[in-house]
């Protein structure tokens, strides 16, 4: 079935190419546009329209807002510092993300320490974990150390992710210099 589809989806792009670098008239243009839409939309692909282009998209990015210290065991990672939030899907007071729709979503989060600590996290779904994160500023050769990780989840429509410490291994995290982001796929 895929190998079907990449073959339409590349049959469709050679096309778009070959007629791209052709000289031809604007009207000529929007005519063949149109044919592609009508044949992209009957393979199955959606129209999406360019007024509100980030209808329907799914992002977030957090910042942490102020420096955690020692906060417990596998304790929730507040990035509430929200700078972006299509979809209202991630919680900035809680720092929950609950899943809006069924899909692929990726995620990524950052920590930043400080030389003599460390910041251990795990992403967790629905009480699953997915994932860690290793900040150690312990064993570091410079005043801060920081470690990013990605975690690619199949979610379904009101399943939760979070980080948290790992275990009692959060000892400090850097405000606004830890992160954390999704989006779906």
């Amino acid at each position: 079935m895929v190998p079907m589809i990449m073959l339409r989806v590349t049959l469709v792009l050679v096309v778009l190419l070959t007629e791209l670098y052709a000289k031809e008239t604007a009207q000529g243009f929007i005519s063949k546009y149109n044919n592609y839409n009508t044949v992209c939309r009957g393979m199955g692909y959606e129209r999406r329209s360019c007024k509100g282009r980030d209808h329907g998209l799914i992002a977030f990015h957090a910042r942490t807002s102020s420096a955690i210290q020692n906060p417990g065991s596998y304790a929730v990672v507040v990035f509430g510092k929200v700078t972006l939030n299509s979809g209202s899907a991630y919680n900035g007071n809680t720092g929950i993300f609950t899943a809006p729709t069924d899909g692929i979503y990726s995620f990524t989060w950052t920590i930043m320490t400080k030389l003599g600590s460390r910041f251990n996290t795990e992403i967790v779904i629905n009480r699953n974990i997915v994932g860690y994160n290793h900040a150690d500023g312990k064993h570091g050769s410079s005043q801060y150390e920081s470690s990013s990780t990605t975690a690619v989840i199949r979610m379904k429509k009101k399943d939760k992710v979070w980080i948290r410490t790992h275990g009692s291994t959060g000892e400090y995290a850097y405000m606004d210099w830890s992160s954390f982001s999704g989006f779906q796929l």
